[in-house]
């Protein structure tokens, strides 16, 4: 029997340096992708892959979570699996896996609860699936539930209104004082690559930004991240020097001396600094500056809180909407051993009318005998389909059986069941 499996490790599971070690690159994820697919271990596959998590959900008839979380730890070249294995979660109903994917679709699982990212991040995800052609009945009609989903959460609650991250609403922030399209306009530099200035700096191309630079005192981080998303960066002993030429500065790094206002240098036009430091790493001061505008996080924490607690009020909506949708992603596939009988019903009994009608010699090609044949075929179709649809639970796999043993019709590995 075919199910929707899940192997997952997230932060609800491991810390930052777990999850590092399981990350995917773009290039990865296709490569294990085909190569699952390519060894039959599943009918479909997809990788979702962040900071925060990895997950592989999947289609199968036959492999276990085991085998495919064997094979990502292999994959990854990771020597102490049993010590990863205890950090991996691992679903293998179908509904139970829709359930969970919608959770985690919806931003319920996230560290900053509603997160918006994820979403996106598995549109590109089912993409990647979708133009590998690796996927499956199964995973298609989840993501599907989980689009529609995610578009009744958004217009049937408040789940969805404002920034709850900080990084989010730092970003939000900035379009009190530039229109969006002039975002990519603006340059902007990012200083610190810790898990605060990482989120701005992925959140930076989803608002329109281009023009972004990272600095970082541990180099090759920074390096790495700018590498990652196609963006400049420069060494931390330097930036100082290029401090004046930036429209928007964001400082994520604490425990150093502040900057002070002489180091920002006079702004021509609008510019916005975003001090994210706790202790602030920007002096007050220089909010003072000419055509300049300073935001510490306190200002967006009073933001970010009150988002939370409309969201937090809008949990159990959210929830509730996910428990309508897992009901009919399950009477779905209640239904999907039903349509395939009904078909292969409908093509022997079109058999057995050709047969008859090429034994008397009658040819098939003339509108009449057509016209016949198709309202005969539905005439006998139509008692069997109505007596499997009206049936539920256990009543519906006898009556499937029956009809699968009555007429010969082989069950096949493929068709998904409860």
């Amino acid at each position: 029997m075919s199910a929707l499996q899940l192997i997952s490790i997230s932060h609800q599971t491991a810390t930052l340096e777990w999850r590092q070690a399981l990350q995917l690159s773009r290039e990865e994820a296709a490569a294990f992708m085909l190569e699952l697919r390519a060894e039959q271990l599943v009918a479909g596959a997809m990788v979702v892959t962040t900071c925060n998590r990895t997950e592989v959900y999947y289609e199968t008839s036959h492999a276990t979570p085991g085998m495919i979380q064997e094979k990502l730890l292999r994959f990854k070249s990771i020597k102490d699996t049993a010590a990863f294995a205890q950090r991996f979660t691992h679903y293998t109903h179908s509904e139970s896996t829709l359930h969970y994917l919608l959770e985690v679709g919806m931003g319920l699982r996230s560290q900053a609860i509603g997160d918006r990212q994820i979403i996106t991040q598995f549109k590109d995800s089912y993409k990647l699936t979708n133009d590998l052609k690796v996927g499956s009945p199964l995973l298609h009609q989840a993501l599907q539930t989980l689009f529609r989903t995610h578009k009744r959460v958004h217009n049937e609650t408040d789940f969805r209104a404002g920034a709850a991250s900080v990084g989010y609403a730092a970003l939000e922030r900035l379009t009190d004082f530039y229109t969006r399209k002039d975002f990519s306009a603006k340059r902007m530099l990012i200083i610190g690559t810790g898990q605060m200035g990482t989120d701005i700096a992925r959140y930076t191309a989803s608002f329109g930004f281009t023009a972004i630079t990272l600095t970082n005192r541990t180099d090759a981080k920074a390096a790495k991240l700018a590498q990652e998303l196609n963006v400049r960066h420069i060494p931390y002993q330097h930036y100082l020097k290029e401090l004046s030429n930036f429209d928007v500065v964001v400082s994520c790094v604490g425990g150093g001396k502040q900057l002070q206002p002489e180091q920002f240098g006079t702004a021509k036009a609008k510019r916005v600094l975003l001090d994210l430091s706790v202790p602030q790493s920007i002096a007050p001061a220089a909010g003072q500056l000419a055509h300049t505008t300073l935001v510490n996080i306190d200002q967006l924490n009073s933001r970010t809180q009150a988002v939370l607690a409309t969201r937090q009020a809008a949990i159990a909506e959210v929830e509730a909407i996910i428990a309508e949708e897992t009901e009919q992603f399950s009477g779905w596939l209640q239904d999907q051993p039903v349509a395939k009988t009904i078909s292969d019903l409908k093509s022997f009994f079109a058999d057995v009318l050709t047969s008859e009608l090429e034994r008397h010699q009658v040819s098939a090609d003339t509108a009449a005998v057509k016209a016949a044949t198709k309202a005969a075929l539905d005439r006998l179709i139509r008692r069997p389909a109505g007596a499997l649809r009206a049936t539920t639970g256990e009543d519906r796999l006898q009556l499937l059986a029956s009809i699968h043993t009555l007429f010969n019709i082989p069950l096949t590995e493929e068709t998904p069941h409860v």
